[in-house]
């Protein structure tokens, strides 16, 4: 006795089948198998999306207390004032515009760059690894000015 084509052999779904062609398939072979590609992928660009975003906080922290330790060295290198201004400027800035713990180490020195007499700021902070959390003094960005007392 033969079964129909395309019938169940012996009650199991996963029996092989032919069709019109003569090829054997697989009964259910790619059931929920878009279900699960789409979970995967869907997986890694979300993934990919975080990381970009992380990327894009990184370089707006870096950018932002670029800006303010330049402005403090700009502050520090007024006739009238020394780099010790210069410090409490950039760690005003910092305080103000990124959160938390950012901009905790703020150094202000006089230095020369070239012969000319330059004060320079710098600030440790922490690179942000997830969200703003981070490692702390991984980075560290500086801002310098020509002295205007020379």
């Amino acid at each position: 006795m033969t079964a129909a084509r395309g019938a169940v052999a012996y009650g199991r779904s996963w029996a092989r089948r032919t069709d019109r062609r003569g090829c054997a398939l697989l009964r259910h072979s790619d059931r929920g198998a878009a279900t699960v590609e789409f979970t995967l992928v869907s997986a890694l660009v979300v993934l990919m999306f975080l990381a970009a975003v992380q990327v894009g906080y990184a370089l707006h922290v870096r950018n932002t207390a670029t800006a303010h330790v330049i402005e403090g060295a700009r502050i520090g290198a007024r006739a009238d004032n020394t780099p010790a201004d210069g410090v409490a400027r950039a760690s005003e800035l910092l305080a103000t515009t990124l959160p938390g713990r950012y901009g905790t180490t703020v150094t202000g020195e006089r230095a020369s760059a070239g012969g000319v007499d330059v004060v320079r700021v710098s600030a440790d902070l922490p690179l942000p690894v997830i969200g703003p959390l981070g490692i702390p003094g991984t980075m560290t960005v500086t801002g310098q000015a020509y002295a205007e007392d020379q």
